[in-house]
């Protein structure tokens, strides 16, 4: 920024001060020649002497204006060229604290990370870093062992206004998150004690509670989760009316409505994909947006419909991309394992074994919230339970594992 002052103050100066010599030189120089020219007066013959002038001067001027304005030009290319620094290096870089307790997020170190977080929120600089900061101390605790105080602060950051729409909707969405990998009442009771979560709740369907939670996360910008979230309520409607075996024309009509809206939210998730592979704090993301994209299109595919796509191939490169994260990857594999139960059952029993064989062979997912949540569903408070027991029948080891949990296996 101070090299590109000094060189506009510069260019300023060069351009001012060969407008003042083309003054002089064009003006004050003819003048005085015309009054000291003694009569009789040739008018032609000033003129000449006076275009003699200008025209030298004009291409001194031009001259001198291209010399100053070329450094800035260069200056101005070469500076378009260099890659601009995001958001988050920026903030890493500038404030130790921030950069310090991302180390610690890393190292799954929750509590501590919190209280670094906290410390870099007091040297935030506006309301950008604010909002980030909030949702960084938030999602620690989460994490880590303060996960009502979690919530507190991630509902504080989705009321203020000032924040961006991102980071609001990423607020919202790790609500949700906190529901499913908890999966406690407890949980349950803070998210929608007050408004406007209060007001998702719906008497006897939770699941619909939870897709107006995502809906309102949405509401601020279409993350992926969130929009896969909503789509996977749509998509398991879509299997259940496919089931129902009523084929009037209501109920299809009905079907495609479900159906154009899954397809806007895979829209949606196509694009959010492409953005944060551009970005160094999202990216992560990719590995549980493309795990919960086959189980969309999972369900559609149960459903007879395999225009939207191969849930298989989607399910592979979730695991991919989710090969350093455990916590993704248990998700991954459960999902998919999920799917080959449902669509193919005792037939892919070998692939599904092998899909769940990291569950009970090592501790490896243990502290994952997937198992976590697997723990918390006996009773069916996500509805997922049938899809738990249809792994236990395919899997004996993955049975045992459960009763390891608490689950009654018969």
């Amino acid at each position: 920024m101070y090299t590109l002052t000094l060189l506009v103050v510069i260019v300023v100066i060069v351009v001012t001060v060969t407008l003042v010599v083309v003054v002089v030189v064009i003006v004050v120089v003819p003048v005085t020649a015309y009054k000291c020219r003694r009569p009789p007066f040739n008018f032609i013959d000033t003129m000449e002497e006076k275009n003699s002038v200008i025209k030298p001067t004009i291409v001194i001027f031009a001259v001198i204006v291209i010399i100053a304005i070329i450094p800035f030009v260069y200056w101005y290319s070469r500076k378009s060229a260099e890659p601009q620094k995001s958001f988050y290096t920026q903030l890493l870089e500038k404030n130790n604290e921030f950069a310090y307790a991302e180390g610690l997020l890393k190292s799954n170190r929750y509590d501590e990370a919190a209280s670094y977080f906290r410390l870099a929120l007091e040297q935030a600089e506006g309301y950008k870093e604010e909002g980030q900061l909030k949702y960084m101390i938030a999602t620690s605790d989460g994490e880590g062992s303060n996960p009502i105080n979690g919530i507190v602060l991630l509902k504080e950051v989705v009321a203020n206004k000032n924040y961006t729409p991102m980071i609001r909707a990423y607020a919202v969405q790790y609500i949700g998150h906190l529901l499913y990998s908890y999966n406690t009442s407890e949980i349950k009771n803070e998210v929608f004690k007050d408004e406007p979560y209060k007001s998702f709740l719906v008497e006897g369907d939770y699941s619909l509670a939870l897709r107006k939670l995502f809906e309102y996360a949405s509401s601020f910008y279409p993350l992926g989760i969130p929009e896969l979230r909503i789509a996977k309520w749509y998509s398991a409607e879509v299997l259940k009316l496919t089931q129902g075996g009523v084929n009037d024309e209501a109920t299809e009509s009905e079907i495609e409505k479900m159906k154009f809206i899954i397809r806007q939210k895979l829209l949606n998730v196509d694009k959010y994909l492409l953005d944060i592979a551009k970005d160094e704090q999202a990216r992560h993301y990719g590995a549980e947006v493309l795990y919960r994209k086959g189980a969309v299109l999972g369900e559609l595919y149960l459903a007879d419909d395999t225009s939207f796509g191969d849930p298989e191939e989607t399910f592979k490169k979730a695991l991919e991309f989710s090969a350093i994260r455990t916590g993704q990857e248990s998700s991954a594999r459960y999902y998919y394992a999920v799917f080959l139960a449902k669509m193919y059952g005792e037939k892919r029993a070998n692939d599904i074994q092998k899909l769940l064989n990291d569950f009970y062979a090592g501790d490896e997912f243990s502290r994952t919230n997937t198992v976590k949540s697997i723990k918390n569903e006996k009773n069916n408070s996500l509805g997922l339970k049938s899809d738990i027991l249809l792994l236990a029948e395919i899997d004996s080891n993955f049975a045992t594992f459960l009763k390891t949990l608490g689950w009654v296996i018969k």
